[in-house]
């Protein structure tokens, strides 16, 4: 049975380290705070995301990953009927052919 995954508003990192793998429906954006240096890899779908105090906004497609420089609040949503992430603690290492 796959069901979408009911989540708090805030994620502290201990929830975060708890269940890494978030997955979120389309029209029910969640907010993620973050430390500096973590990582939001997408596993599955499209996933829009802006964080406080950033002018910009990000697409991150299936296979890439968005790496917070500074802590703080992340707002996400899917932009597919689904999307599959993982909220890492800390950014992985870069390694060819991984984005």
């Amino acid at each position: 049975m796959d069901t979408t995954l009911a989540l708090p508003t805030i994620l502290d990192a201990r929830r975060v380290e708890a269940d890494p793998c978030v997955r979120l429906a389309a029209n029910r954006p969640v907010t993620l705070r973050l430390r500096a240096g973590a990582c939001i890899a997408v596993q599955a779908g499209r996933v829009w995301l802006t964080r406080t105090g950033d002018a910009n906004d990000y697409v991150v497609e299936a296979g890439e990953r968005h790496v917070a420089l500074r802590g703080g609040r992340v707002l996400v949503e899917s932009l597919t009927p689904q999307a599959t992430l993982r909220v890492l603690r800390d950014a992985p290492a870069a390694r060819p052919g991984f984005p």
